[in-house]
């Protein structure tokens, strides 16, 4: 009997330490007649809302360089990895044909303007004869005319009066026939000077023949004609130098960005076509990662938010940034994750971070892992997010008391992956009932 005594005293002291413990865990034994629940207590806390992202280094900007002429490739300048500078010389072509062709375009320049200078003096000499045929004879001509219409007609006078002397002394008898002849025959000479004269002071005195000036105004057309036909040749000739050594100046291809040679696509000795691409130059005076979001974070990022990036190749190292370009429409993945739990068709939106420390280590092309951190408060009221569903803004939870649960309405603020805030309902140090799934 007073073994039976001793052990029934033993199994209440041991049901009454089980029962403290299970009250001071938060819990009561079903087996005691009180409902089976567990608590959490309300805290303290901080909220960290982070987005992670896969992405790619790349440069800021990146260019394809490529060839405005067809030809053979003479030599390659740089390497990838080099760095280059806007104007810098970067690829030659053969130049041996192209140089000629400059040759052969100077020289028909000095034969156009040799033309030029002939037809010049041509028009010249053809203006000269047009002024000269439409202003007619100069004074100083005419005057002339009369002085020697003057003189000849004095002459013939003379002449016809010893004519009719020698007339007269014919028919005397006093000289001879012939002499009468010679006097005769002289002042017919004269007689006909006298004509001439008068029809050349006329001639003069009517001015030139409006066919005349026509005719000379015609050959000034003509010369003035030719002269521009030399001066287009010249001009031609110009165009097609210019030309040329604009097609010798392509042999040379520049840099056109200041970066660095992220791919070379030819070697020397290359046949290749027009706009083939030679070169890809990138802009490295800033890194950026091209980051894949999946599109149900896509309303936690802004711009200028700040992100970490790290990189398998530096293991412990972390590369900050910050948001600087949030794309404007969602499509496929490009980057490939390598979480096989990631759903592969998720729709994605890109944005382009800025890597604002340490990006000169990183090596373009590069995949990445990124953690925006989206959003922060620091000693704030946080339950577990086990307690509330997901993306509600109000809940009600059960608060443990001394008389038992109650419900309590709550307002839910910032939440993360661990807990969310609790913005009203609840304060620090209370205890709230879990099921061990969000009510």
């Amino acid at each position: 009997m007073m073994r039976k005594v001793v052990l029934i005293v033993l199994l209440l002291v041991l049901a009454g330490a089980g029962t403290a413990f299970w009250a001071q865990d938060g819990r009561l034994p079903g087996w005691l007649g009180g409902p089976t629940e567990q608590t959490v207590p309300v805290t303290v806390g901080a909220i960290r809302q982070i987005v992670i992202a896969i992405g790619r280094v790349e440069p800021v900007t990146e260019v394809t360089v490529a060839n405005k002429i067809p030809g053979r490739i003479k030599a390659v300048l740089v390497k990838e990895g080099d760095r280059v500078k806007i104007g810098q010389p970067i690829i030659h072509f053969d130049d041996a044909e192209l140089a000629a062709q400059v040759r052969v375009a100077q020289a028909r320049i000095v034969t156009a303007q040799a033309e030029v200078k002939r037809a010049a003096r041509g028009l010249d000499a053809a203006r000269a004869r047009w002024v000269e045929a439409k202003s007619g004879a100069r004074p100083q001509e005419i005057e002339q005319a009369r002085a020697e219409l003057d003189q000849s007609r004095q002459r013939w006078e003379n002449l016809e009066l010893e004519r009719k002397r020698f007339r007269k002394l014919v028919d005397d008898g006093l000289i001879a026939k012939s002499q009468y002849d010679a006097a005769e025959t002289e002042a017919g000479i004269w007689k006909a000077k006298v004509r001439v004269s008068e029809a050349a002071l006329n001639l003069l005195l009517a001015g030139p023949k409006p066919e005349t000036i026509e005719a000379a105004w015609t050959r000034v057309q003509e010369a003035e004609a030719e002269l521009g036909r030399a001066e287009t040749q010249v001009a031609q000739a110009r165009a097609e130098l210019a030309h040329a050594r604009a097609m010798l100046a392509s042999t040379v291809v520049d840099a056109t960005v200041n970066g660095k040679v992220t791919r070379k696509l030819v070697e020397p000795g290359e046949a290749v076509d027009v706009s083939m691409p030679l070169m890809v130059l990138g802009d490295v005076a800033k890194v950026i990662v091209k980051a894949e979001v999946d599109e149900t974070d896509v309303g936690k990022l802004a711009l200028g938010q700040a992100a970490d990036v790290t990189a398998d190749a530096y293991p412990g190292r972390v590369f900050p940034g910050k948001i600087i370009e949030i794309g404007q429409s969602v499509g496929k993945r490009k980057v490939k994750p390598e979480d096989p739990a990631k759903i592969q068709d998720m729709k994605v939106l890109e944005m382009k971070i800025e890597v604002t420390e340490g990006g000169a280590g990183l090596k373009l092309g590069m995949t990445v892992d990124v953690k925006i951190l989206t959003s922060f408060k620091d000693r704030v009221v946080v339950i577990p997010t086990i307690l509330v569903p997901r993306g509600a803004e109000e809940a009600t939870v059960r608060v443990a008391g001394p008389n038992g649960s109650e419900p309590r309405p709550i307002r839910i603020g910032l939440r993360d992956d661990q807990h969310v805030e609790v913005t009203a309902g609840l304060k620090a140090g209370e205890r709230v009932v879990s099921s061990g799934r969000p009510r």
